[in-house]
Formats: C-alpha cells, sequence, structure tokens
C-alpha cells in the first residue's frame, strides 16, 4: 500500500472510503502533499457507524484511513500521551533505525537517533516486547499499549521528529487533543520550532491536527491568540481564506440520515430496538438528522427507548424532547406554511415549487428525465418588512428536507453586514465561514441588496464567493436572498452568474398585508400574552392599525408592526394595573392603554372653527381663505356627527398676485388640515421647478416621487407652479413629466397628500390646462386679491410693532400716499406685502440716519431706545418722481 520516495497519495474521497467508514469522511482527503492536515468539528469526539455496520472510534477511523494511504506507521500524541500507538506494527516499523549489529544492552534505548534526559536510557525497555509481524489480521487484536508516564513532553516531542524525519518509512503522527496539547504542553518551544522545520522540509510524511472547534476560522482564531505556534498560526490563515475546495483541512460534522439509518438497524439487530411503523421511518430519519447530535447522544436515546421497552416513533421522539423547535411542529411544512395568515401568492408558488421538485423526483427514481438540466433551488424573496420572508425561509429549509434535497434544513440568517470586511480577503472568509455553517441547509441572507451599495467593492467580492459556493457546493446548500423588489433587481444583476443562478420561476413576492390580516394578528398576539380587553379598546386598536395601514411607506413593517403595538400596548395596561392586589384579576385592559406614541392615528374631533382659524385672524384681509377653512371644518363634523367619517383632505389651487399672503398660508394650512385630522403630520414640503424637474430623460419622474414621498402625510407646496409647463417648441424641457408623474402621485396617495400650486392667475389657468387630470385633481381654487391701501397700511403697523417701532399720525398720512401711488403707478405687478415689507425697511433707514448723531454725541436717551420708537413724517420716502422698477 506504500507509495514511492517522496509519492503523494490521497484517501478519503473513494468509494472505499465512503463505504467502509462513512459519508462524513468522504470528502476527506489525507494528502502528503501538505505539511499539516486539520481536522475539526462536532464529531472529532464522536462514533461512526460504517456502511459495514461495524462501529468505530474516530482514532480507529483515522488509523484506517491512513493506512489507506501508505502511511505505515501511525503515531498519536495527546497531552496525557507524548506518545502512543493503536497497533503493534508502528514502534516497530522502522528498521533502519535498529542499533548497529550485536546484542543491545536492556534498557538502552533501541532508536540510536534519539536520546532522552537521562542520555539513551530507556525507562520503558520493561513494556517493549519484540517486534509482532507487520502483517497482522486486525491491527487491534491486543489492547493497546498502555501510555508511558515516564515519558516527558520533551523527550515525546523528540521522538515524533525522528519518526517524521528521520525514517524511510512512511509516517503519519496524529494530535488527537490538539486544543489542550498546543496550549498545556511543557515543550511548547520545542514543538513550534520542530511545526516550523517541518513546514520547510516536509516531503511524503504528515502531521495530522485535531481540534474540537465548530469551524476552521475558530482554528485559526485558537491557535493566533496562543502566539507560540507561528507557521501553524500562518498555514491556518492560509487554509482560512483558501475557500471551497482547499487542501489540507476538513470539517467532521454531526451523523446524516443514511448513518443514523443503520444506526438504528444495528440496534434492531443486535439489541432489539422495535420500529413502530416501516411507513414513516424515512421521514422520521430526515427529522433525526436535522438535529444535531452525535452518534454517542443518539445511542444513548436509544437505549432509553429499549429500556423502557417503547418502540421508535415520531410521536415518541416528540414527547420525549428529543427534536424542538421547527423540527417539533406538527405537520409537514407545506401544512404549516397553509396555516399560516395570508401570503397568498407567496404559497401559491411554493406550492407550483414543491409540486415540481417531487414530480422531478419521481421521475428520475424511474430512470426518466436524467438528461434534462435540473431546476435551481435557489430564491429570491420580494416584499417589505414583517410579511413573512424569513418565516417562510425556515419552512422551505423544512421542505426541502422533506423532499430529501437537503440532509439537515436549517437555516443560517445574515444580512450583507456579516458577509462584508474591511480586510483584504476577510469578506470571502466571511462568506466562506456562513457558507460552511449552512452546508446541508439554507443561507437566507435578509435585504441583500446591501452587497450592491458596497462602493469600495467588498460587496463584489461577496457575492462572487457566494457565487462560487453555490456552484461547487450546488448538492449541499439553498440560497434565498430578500429584500425590496426593486433594490432585488439591481442586485441580482451586478453579477451575471449571480443571476443566472436564480431561476425567474423561483422569485416569490410578498405582498403587504391588509387591515383585516394586521388587525388579526395584533389581536392574537395581545391573546397570547395573557390579555383581556374591553370594546371600546378594541374599536380604537382597530382604527390605529387602519391608520398606519392607510399611511404605511415601503418600511411598514406589517406583522413586525403589529408585535411592537401589541407590546406597547401591554406595556401601558401593565403601568396601570401592576399595584393591582395579587390576589384580584386585573382588569381588562380599556381605552386608556392606547400608548401615547400611537394616539396621533385616533379620529379628532373636528375643531371649533372660530378656533381654527385664529391663527389665521393674526393676518389682514384673506377672508377667502378663512371662509374656505371654516367650510370644511364644518362639514367634517357633520360628518363626524352622521359617524359617516371623514373625508380626503383637498388639493388647494392659490391664485393670486405677489405678495398676497399665498406661501404663508400655504405654510399654515398643514398645522389645519392637521388640526382637522385630515392629515397625520401636517409638515409641508416647498419646492420649485428645480426641485421637481432633471435634466435628464427619466430623472424627473424620480426627483418627483422623491419629492412626493418627503411630503407624505403632510403637505407639498410648489410655489409658481407654472414654470413646470414646458417651454413652446422646446425638446429637452422636463416639465411635462414632472406633472404627468404628479398627476398620478396626487392619485395614489389620496388622503396622504395635500398638494397646494401657487401663482399669478393667468399663468395658473395655463397651467391646469397644460394636463387634463391637473383641473379635477385641485378641487379648490381660493383667490388671494391685492390687498387694499388700509390693509397694507395695517400690514405695515403689525410689521412695524413686531420689531419694536410705532407710526405717528403723519407718518401713517405719507405711507398711505405712499402705497397709493405705488398700487397705481404698478398696477400690473404691485408686490402687495412685499412692497410694505420695502417701504419698512427704507423707513427703518431713515429713521436711523436722523438719530446718528444723537446716538454719536449719546445724547439719545437709553429709555427711549429700549422702548418704542416712532416713525415720524419724514421717515417715509416721497414718492417717485418717475416710473420706475416695480418694487
Amino acid at each position: 500500500m506504500a507509495d514511492g520516495v517522496g509519492g503523494s497519495r490521497d484517501v478519503g474521497g473513494s468509494d472505499g472510503a465512503r463505504q467502509r467508514y462513512g459519508e462524513r469522511f468522504a470528502e476527506v482527503r489525507v494528502s502528503s502533499g501538505e505539511p499539516f492536515h486539520i481536522l475539526y468539528g462536532p464529531g472529532v469526539d464522536d462514533r461512526f457507524i460504517g456502511a459495514d455496520y461495524q462501529e468505530r472510534g474516530f482514532e480507529e477511523v483515522l488509523w484506517g484511513l491512513l493506512r489507506g494511504a501508505g502511511y505505515e506507521r501511525i503515531a498519536f500524541a495527546s497531552l496525557r500521551q507524548p506518545v502512543y500507538f493503536l497497533d503493534h506494527f508502528s514502534p516497530h516499523a522502522d528498521p533502519s533505525v535498529e542499533a548497529p549489529p550485536g546484542p543491545r544492552p536492556p534498557g538502552v534505548m533501541r532508536n540510536a537517533m534519539l536520546s532522552g534526559p537521562m542520555g539513551r536510557i530507556d525507562l520503558r525497555a520493561a513494556q517493549v516486547g519484540p517486534a509482532p509481524a507487520p502483517a497482522a489480521a486486525h491491527p487491534f487484536a491486543s489492547p493497546r499499549p498502555a501510555p508511558r508516564a515516564t515519558l516527558t513532553d520533551s523527550h515525546g516531542v523528540m521522538m515524533l521528529d525522528a519518526y517524521l524525519r528521520h525514517s524511510p518509512v512512511r509516517t503519519a503522527v496524529v494530535l488527537t487533543q490538539a486544543e489542550e496539547t498546543l496550549r498545556h504542553n511543557q515543550a511548547r518551544r520545542e514543538l513550534a520550532g520542530v511545526f516550523a522545520d517541518w513546514a520547510q522540509h516536509s516531503d511524503r510524511n504528515l502531521w495530522l491536527l485535531v481540534f474540537r472547534k465548530t469551524s476552521l476560522a475558530e482554528v485559526a482564531d485558537f491557535v493566533s491568540d496562543l502566539r507560540v505556534y507561528p507557521r501553524l498560526d500562518a498555514y491556518l490563515q492560509e487554509q482560512r481564506v483558501a475557500g471551497p475546495g482547499r487542501r489540507g483541512s476538513h470539517a467532521v460534522g454531526h451523523p446524516g440520515r443514511a448513518e443514523l439509518a443503520r444506526l438504528i438497524h444495528l440496534m434492531r439487530m443486535r439489541e432489539g430496538l422495535r420500529i413502530a411503523d416501516w411507513r414513516e421511518l424515512d421521514a422520521l430519519l430526515r427529522t433525526l438528522a436535522a438535529h444535531p447530535q452525535t452518534i454517542r447522544n443518539w445511542r444513548g436515546l436509544l437505549e432509553e427507548l429499549l429500556e423502557a421497552d417503547e418502540q421508535l416513533s415520531r410521536a415518541g421522539v416528540l414527547e420525549r424532547g428529543w427534536v424542538h423547535g421547527p423540527l417539533a411542529a406538527a405537520g409537514s411544512a407545506l401544512e404549516r406554511l397553509e396555516a399560516m395568515p395570508g401570503l397568498g401568492p407567496a404559497k401559491e408558488r411554493i406550492r407550483t415549487l414543491r409540486s415540481r421538485m417531487t414530480v422531478r423526483r419521481r421521475l428520475l427514481a424511474q430512470g426518466l428525465g436524467a438528461g434534462a438540466q435540473a431546476p435551481s433551488p435557489h430564491l429570491v424573496f420580494t416584499g417589505n418588512p414583517g410579511t413573512g420572508k424569513t418565516t417562510v425561509a425556515r419552512l422551505i429549509g423544512d421542505m426541502y428536507r422533506e423532499l430529501g434535497l437537503l440532509e439537515r434544513g436549517h437555516v443560517v440568517e445574515v444580512g450583507a453586514s456579516d458577509l462584508i470586511d474591511r480586510v483584504v480577503g476577510g469578506t470571502a472568509r466571511l462568506t466562506d465561514e456562513a457558507m460552511d455553517r449552512a452546508l446541508d441547509g439554507v443561507l437566507f441572507i435578509d435585504e441583500a441588496y446591501g452587497l450592491s451599495d458596497q462602493r469600495d467593492g467588498f460587496g463584489r467580492e461577496a457575492v462572487q464567493t457566494l457565487v462560487a459556493r453555490m456552484e461547487n457546493d450546488r448538492d449541499r446548500v439553498v440560497v434565498v436572498v430578500a429584500g425590496y423588489p426593486e433594490e432585488m433587481e439591481e442586485f441580482l444583476a451586478m453579477n451575471a452568474g449571480l443571476n443566472s443562478r436564480f431561476d425567474r420561476e423561483n422569485f416569490i413576492s410578498f405582498s403587504d398585508f391588509d387591515v383585516e390580516l394586521l388587525q388579526r394578528i395584533l389581536f392574537d398576539g395581545m391573546r397570547a400574552q395573557g390579555m383581556h380587553w374591553t370594546p371600546a379598546l378594541e374599536d380604537r386598536l382597530r382604527t390605529v392599525v387602519a391608520s398606519l395601514h392607510a399611511t404605511k411607506d415601503e418600511k411598514f413593517g406589517n406583522a413586525r408592526a403589529m408585535r411592537a403595538l401589541a407590546g406597547a400596548v401591554f406595556d401601558a395596561w401593565s403601568a396601570r394595573v401592576v399595584s393591582a392586589p395579587a390576589d384580584v384579576t386585573l382588569p381588562a385592559a380599556d381605552a386608556q392603554d392606547v400608548p401615547e406614541r400611537y394616539r396621533e392615528h385616533l379620529d379628532r374631533p373636528a375643531p371649533d372653527p372660530k378656533e381654527l382659524v385664529a391663527g389665521l385672524d393674526a393676518l389682514v384681509g384673506l377672508s377667502a381663505v378663512k371662509a374656505r377653512m371654516v367650510g370644511l371644518t364644518n362639514r367634517l363634523r357633520l360628518r363626524q356627527a352622521r359617524e359617516t367619517g371623514g373625508f380626503a383632505a383637498p388639493h388647494l389651487l392659490f391664485v393670486g398676485p405677489p405678495g398676497t399672503g399665498k406661501t404663508t398660508v400655504a405654510r399654515m394650512t398643514g398645522d389645519l388640515f392637521r388640526e382637522m385630522g385630515l392629515l397625520r403630520k401636517g409638515h409641508v414640503e416647498e419646492v420649485s421647478r428645480a426641485e421637481l424637474v432633471s435634466q435628464y430623460l427619466g430623472g424627473t419622474a424620480i426627483k418627483t416621487r422623491e419629492a412626493v414621498a418627503r411630503a407624505l402625510d403632510g403637505v407639498l407646496f410648489i410655489d409658481e407652479a407654472y414654470s413646470l409647463s414646458s417651454t413652446a417648441g422646446s425638446q429637452s424641457d422636463y416639465g411635462s413629466e414632472a406633472i404627468t408623474t404628479l398627476v398620478a402621485e396626487m392619485e395614489n396617495h389620496r388622503g396622504r397628500l395635500v398638494v397646494v400650486a401657487a401663482g399669478y392667475p393667468a399663468e395658473m389657468d395655463t397651467f391646469l390646462a397644460g394636463n387634463s387630470g391637473l383641473r379635477g385633481r385641485f378641487t379648490e381654487r381660493i383667490v388671494f386679491d391685492d390687498y387694499s391701501v388700509p390693509e397694507l397700511v395695517e400690514i405695515l403697523r403689525r410689521l412695524a410693532a413686531g420689531e419694536h417701532y410705532g407710526l405717528t399720525p403723519g407718518a401713517v398720512l405719507r405711507a398711505e400716499a405712499w402705497l397709493t401711488d405705488q398700487k397705481l403707478r404698478y398696477a400690473a405687478t404691485f408686490s402687495n406685502g412685499r412692497a410694505v415689507r420695502n417701504l419698512f425697511e427704507e423707513m427703518e433707514a431713515r429713521l436711523a440716519a436722523r438719530l446718528a448723531p444723537r446716538l454719536d454725541s449719546g445724547t439719545l436717551p437709553g429709555d427711549l431706545l429700549s422702548g418704542d420708537l416712532m416713525f415720524e413724517p419724514q421717515d417715509v420716502p416721497d414718492p417717485p418722481a418717475t416710473p420706475g422698477a416695480s418694487p
């Protein structure tokens, strides 16, 4: 079985190894081409049931693998036993190390190349007998030699080094308890030196180290933290980033379905284990294999059945709690999916997917359809948060396990941030580790589009690694990616290989839940917490849920939002009843237990019209605006009195000359509609043409939708809206695109958006005529007339008073004359309130100039400065002698 000198031979992936030692070693490659080989995982402390129905320990399996690979001497080492052997041939396998011809004195080491703390004196001489024949029928026919307690750690390291470096016999050294030995060995420096030297001069011999860590990353981190074995540390880091198909390391996991079946049949034949129903055995095996346990543990559990004289059955397994979580759920994965509320389109697509896979497996079992390309099992889930994507991903794992496509069907949940590392090579490592954890199950990547947002390229590195693993492990892992629909399309488009691995038939859409389903989830959640409540609270919560649904955006949490609301109601109720006597039934939750942050979603009583327009009364004039707001309030009060509900806040058209208060009133409209209960937030988003129109094709629609999104549940105020109308003959003016998009958004968000468009009367008529849908959307036209001269003077008085100024009667007369002249002189372009502000600023400048000498001399009384200064007639400018630019 030995190879030639310097040769390399692999074993473990062959059919022979699969048949003899079992599936957990089917991919192990014990190669002399590497200085070290690392085995790790939960199986290294386990026992194994081979295809020959022989139960073996881990050391025995390793001995068989290594002997099958041509290693003639196989030495083992642990913290307690620095050197030991499982067979009697290995200690005597190398005739070249015998002492020179002639008798060897008793108690002298037979290996002339070694010496110990006492020279070549061999304290083990009494334990070593003559070398047996190398071809024993069974390597373990005799008991394993007893541990040599007198062998020091240093001497053990020297012996292992000599076996590897100075022997023509092909040798493997197995460090069976690597964590303990590397940490506590008294000869760590010598061992580190042996590792370093061996890594440079290794040929056909091998160090094999066995770790109990569950992942290669944990092994690498453990050795790195020791800071004692730099060469081994470097080798492990190389293995860590090597990716799929790496040689030199292998995980030994939990037993699969086939090995568990052999254990059950072995115990059935030899120990009398009984099967309750043979028809359910296959499904039961799939369930057991999905639960990570060692053969040792499973044997112990089955022995409990034997002791209790019970039969093996699924019901008994569940009753004894051998499996838990989704594995213990009653019914198949499809039955549990059907029992979930909502998810109509998703359920239909998954039914089709299951039928397709079931029929394909039946055809393959009949020898049909083998030449057809296998459909991709990978899935794309699109939808908003809280729509059941994660829950269904877990059911997909169970369904694939039930169909025999996956061994375990467990789900590993990660986000984009879990796969990204800012260190070169680190992203591939993290992605590989996530895939390793998901082997034989499902890797669920929520908000996967986050990988396409990594501008520094690390996200692309994760995707490339993911694509490679999806190909290399295509029979052992299913990838489910989830996120918003548009973002997921962009994510898949970033890599052609990624896109090709997801069949379009495997795109499953998760719709937002309707109001009735959300209410059902809420009350089910409250009931599950042990709550009881009054009809009044239920009515209010139904109103809250309806409002949350009506005002939802793409970030609305659906079921997640209902769980949060149920928790908030419980907190409010418990804070109120916590002081109730312990022996008294807790009072029911009632209307006062609606959490404060949710009260804005409750219906508000219509305000008193006088109180509503109180803020507008601070403005001069605007009688038409005040009348319209009073009219809306009275209409709302009538509907509430008749219990017929409210109505959607209307879109408003403000028309009038400049300076008549259109912008001021638009900013107040949000608050007014919020007080009426017609808008939830009432904020105002002010935009102009520049914020809505792009210079590029398609960009205008995006900018307009973004502006609408910012204004939802409030007011979108477009001043000089007529500027959106396309310039005559212009081929590059996208204003009409903004109008078309705006009309659609006004309809899509009816009840959540108020658009106020303002501008000059004639221009606004042109604006409405440019799109047939605009006039029907703006149902309220409010005219802002020019202010009269007395109203303009009143605006001047209020503006001056706000700055602690007053006007003498003479100053008022001159101001009236100046404003009258301006209205007549600039009738077509008079700016009303803006003209008043210009006048005020000029009067303040004249007053400052008049008082400057007294300020400089310090003769101006302090009480005058601290009180109201009066504008005198000379502070008011004369009307211009000739027409000029409009003020």
